[in-house]
């Protein structure tokens, strides 16, 4: 027994027993993890990554355990300075950096020397990993039980960083020195600008469109580099330039994960037809490989409308590019043009963004009499959405007259009272647009329509605000304001 107490003791004695802090401490970091609790959900930072509030936290922080420090106050105050010049390299490094993007845009369209560059995205190449080792240190030991003071903690890990300082070379190649696996990217994609800028200087569009659908991050796929296709007037074959660039920016979407802009897409769109392929436009709008705007849908839309052995193709396309970006009234009209008028009602229904302008927008561009009579009667158990007054008095007031004359005697011929109950079952047109109707019908010598309308708003009991009067000009009856008793 007593060789197991000394045995026991033994085992007690070599284990190092971490002090106990005292209460003053256990306060200071109670006070501390309420601190980064209470502020680190307040401003929602996000629990990993580099964080600009979460930073201002912990910096916050690290004064307070600075000030509360005797022994080891001026080592944590060189670590804090230490930190905050890392931090500094770093937003001068994001400063440099949004330089170099810009400059690479630049220079992708305008050729020239690249070694001076070269150098200035080697130099960016600074101690993230430097700054990250220590932010964790000092974080852990935040959570910790502290045992071990901060500096006695940090101190295999600030040596660490600082002997990193020393691995950075002022001359990189592609490669990063800590990693051969790892591409200096800035580096990497000034060769890849160079090398097309070469290739476009040579006269070799296809291989420099080719370089375009390939490069990194989509950094050739702006406006720059396709005027410098659309600018070549001479070139070999009979294919464009410029078409082998589109082709090549709609073929790396895949890679770079976004459509080209508007503007981008239009012009890629205007040099397809123009060589007549609208294979192409098919497949880019069928894969959304376009970003989609009126002026797009326009110009598939009247590309349609003079290729007619195309046009419901096209018409089809328009309707898509259309509906996408919220053009409804013309994505209707799409669909009306290809006789698909049943599809166009249900879509207006559907959509519930439709006005009144917008209705006559279709029987302007399109007065067919199927699209009229959806419009104006009861439509697959839908109410009418136009009144027939003012759908008569629109088109016989435009370009449309006898489409107009040509509805309003069909209602009349209907069958008797037919006339009269659609006039007075119409209550957005008003009496002056009837009679307007009226005048118009004796003007084109539709006599007994114009009559017909007449006797409808005189017979009204009560009385209606009209006269009638003889008009030596035409053998009708004129609609004027009075009051018939």
């Amino acid at each position: 027994m007593a060789g197991e107490r000394e045995s026991t003791a033994g085992l007690v004695k070599s284990k190092a027993i971490p002090p106990i802090p005292s209460g003053a401490d256990r306060n200071l970091l109670c006070r501390i993890r309420a601190y980064i609790t209470t502020e680190t959900g307040k401003l929602s930072c996000p629990d990993q990554g580099p964080d600009e509030q979460r930073y201002i936290i912990y910096r916050n922080v690290f004064d307070k355990v600075i000030e509360n420090t005797t022994a080891y106050k001026n080592i944590l105050t060189s670590i804090k300075q230490e930190y905050e010049e890392s931090i500094n390299v770093l937003h001068r490094g994001k400063e440099d950096s949004l330089f170099l993007q810009r400059k690479l845009k630049s220079m992708a369209s305008d050729p020239m020397t690249l070694v001076a560059y070269k150098k200035r995205a080697s130099q960016l190449q600074n101690k993230y990993k430097r700054l990250k080792l220590v932010a964790d240190a000092v974080a852990a030991w935040g959570y910790s039980d502290k045992s071990v003071s901060l500096a006695e903690f940090i101190l295999p890990t600030l040596t660490e960083a600082l002997s990193l300082k020393e691995v950075d070379s002022v001359w990189p190649g592609v490669f990063d020195d800590d990693d051969p696996n790892k591409i200096d990217e800035p580096a990497y994609l000034l060769e890849y600008v160079e090398r097309f800028n070469q290739l476009f200087e040579d006269k070799k569009y296809k291989e420099a469109a080719m370089h375009v659908a390939n490069c990194p991050r989509g950094i050739l796929h702006n406006m720059e580099v396709m005027e410098k296709f659309k600018a070549v007037t001479e070139y070999e074959g009979n294919v464009p330039p410029l078409l082998h660039f589109f082709e090549a920016v709609m073929s790396s979407f895949s890679a770079v994960r976004r459509s080209p802009n508007a503007k981008m897409s239009l012009e890629g769109v205007k040099c397809a037809l123009k060589k007549n392929r609208l294979d192409l436009v098919i497949h880019w709008v069928i894969q959304q490989r376009l970003t989609c705007s009126e002026a797009l849908g326009e110009v598939i839309y009247d590309y349609g409308d003079v290729e007619l052995r195309s046009m419901d193709t096209c018409m089809a396309l328009a309707q898509i590019v259309y509906n996408k970006c919220g053009v409804h009234k013309k994505a209707a009209l799409c669909m009306c043009m290809c006789r698909q008028i049943s599809g166009a009602m249900a879509y207006i229904h559907e959509t519930k963004k439709f006005s009144l302008d917008d209705y006559l927008f279709l029987l302007n561009k399109c007065p067919r009499t199927e699209l009229i009579q959806c419009l104006i009667h009861e439509c697959n158990g839908n109410p009418a959405v136009l009144s027939i007054g003012i759908a008569i008095l629109w088109l016989i007031s435009n370009d449309h007259k006898e489409v107009g004359f040509h509805l309003l005697k069909e209602i009349h011929d209907s069958g008797q009272g037919a006339l009269e109950q659609a006039i007075l079952n119409d209550v957005d047109c008003t009496l002056e647009g009837w009679q307007e109707i009226a005048d118009a019908c004796n003007a084109h010598n539709y006599n007994t329509l114009a009559n017909s309308i007449l006797t409808v708003l005189t017979s009204q009991e009560g009385g209606t605000v009209i006269r009638i009067t003889a008009d030596d000009d035409n053998d009708g009856a004129r609609l004027t304001e009075h009051l018939f008793l």
